[in-house]
């Protein structure tokens, strides 16, 4: 037999034949002996057919455990949502963002159909991973996958299941995309658009900052007799206060009418839609920014999907934006909206150049 080592040829006769399959294998585990590149070539063939004999142990593992642990009545998957809002081991939340999770918890539950949730296993999480990534931008997704991986923690121990199969999943890339304020031109617009308690939802927007959940379920009650509008967000349940005076007199010029009682809510069949089907009420508010003229997505080179545009929550940053170029510091700012950081208020503010210029002149610089 021979070979090459460094660019030398070694030559060594074999004690036996090769001119039989038998032989020839004796052959070949006599060079592999001689050589690193047979050796290694050798030991990674044997490592191949162990990993295949893991990966089949530790599913026969994973089910005979399963089939073990005692459990007094499997979870299906139709109870998890109902199971994960009573479990004392969730993360204490809003009401608004339990509502989101079990939203999320619910779109995988219906995509797996009714069976017992330990037998959701490490294959079926990445194949509804691959759903989601299909669907969503990466914060989206990451959020789907962190959700469901807070349910198995919260419920899977006493639902017989054995492993967590969200939590090993990698996360994507976060999309830094960041929505724009509108111009004068484009509030006009939307405002033209938008009739009856549509057009009181973009005032509302455009002067309290709130996201969309808390601007449909603004109610009366929330204005005070000191000239404010106090809100407790759905999101993080931070509480802002803001003056009222020109909201309410920009619905009133809305034909949004106050009661004499200051109770119920201020948009009443705008809040039904949105308790009954949020997205619909995101759908309509995009269906009238489009008519308005405004572009509600978009697409640049190296995205793989459009990403959103022109939205309610554009009026948020708009809030922001008019606050900072109006010389309002950073810190009630972001009071007023209820950020919890400074770098999250930065985010939302989008200071035009003539606001700039404007600043140093007035600084003399």
């Amino acid at each position: 037999m021979r070979w090459v080592v460094g660019g030398r040829t070694v030559q060594e006769s074999t004690p036996f034949r090769v001119d039989v399959k038998a032989d020839r294998a004796r052959a070949e585990a006599l060079l592999a002996e001689r050589t690193e590149v047979f050796r290694l070539k050798r030991k990674r063939d044997q490592l191949a057919v162990l990993i295949a004999e893991r990966e089949e142990v530790e599913q026969r593992l994973q089910r005979l455990m399963r089939e073990a642990e005692p459990v007094d009545k499997p979870l299906n998957l139709t109870e998890l949502v109902e199971a994960f809002k009573a479990s004392p081991r969730r993360r204490d939340c809003s009401g608004e963002m339990l509502g989101r999770y079990c939203q999320q918890i619910g779109a995988f539950v219906a995509w797996a159909g009714e069976r017992p949730m330990r037998e959701v296993d490490d294959r079926m999480a990445e194949n509804y991973a691959r759903k989601l990534a299909a669907e969503f931008a990466g914060n989206t997704y990451n959020k789907h996958l962190n959700t469901l991986a807070a349910a198995w923690r919260a419920v899977g121990r006493t639902a017989g299941c054995t492993a967590n199969p969200w939590t090993e999943l990698p996360r994507r890339r976060l999309d830094t995309h960041v929505k724009r304020s509108l111009t004068d031109a484009e509030i006009a617009a939307i405002l033209d658009e938008a009739q009856g308690e549509w057009k009181g939802l973009i005032v509302i927007g455009l002067h309290t900052g709130l996201r969309l959940g808390d601007a449909c379920r603004l109610d009366w009650s929330a204005f005070k007799a000191d000239g404010t509008v106090e809100v407790v967000t759905g999101k993080t349940g931070a509480v802002v206060k803001l003056p009222s005076a020109g909201l309410l007199e920009a619905l009133e010029r809305s034909n949004i009418v106050r009661p004499s009682n200051l109770q119920g809510e201020v948009l009443p069949e705008i809040a039904a839609i949105y308790k009954r089907d949020p997205g619909e009420v995101s759908k309509r508010v995009e269906r009238m920014f489009r008519r308005a003229g405004l572009k509600t997505r978009e697409m640049r080179e190296g995205w793989s999907r459009a990403r959103p545009d022109a939205s309610f929550h554009s009026l948020r940053h708009t809030f922001v934006t008019r606050a900072i170029e109006a010389g309002v510091p950073a810190a009630i700012v972001r009071a007023l909206v209820g950020h919890a950081t400074a770098a999250m208020t930065d985010r939302y503010s989008h200071v035009s150049g003539e606001a700039v210029a404007a600043a140093f002149e007035k600084a003399g610089l």
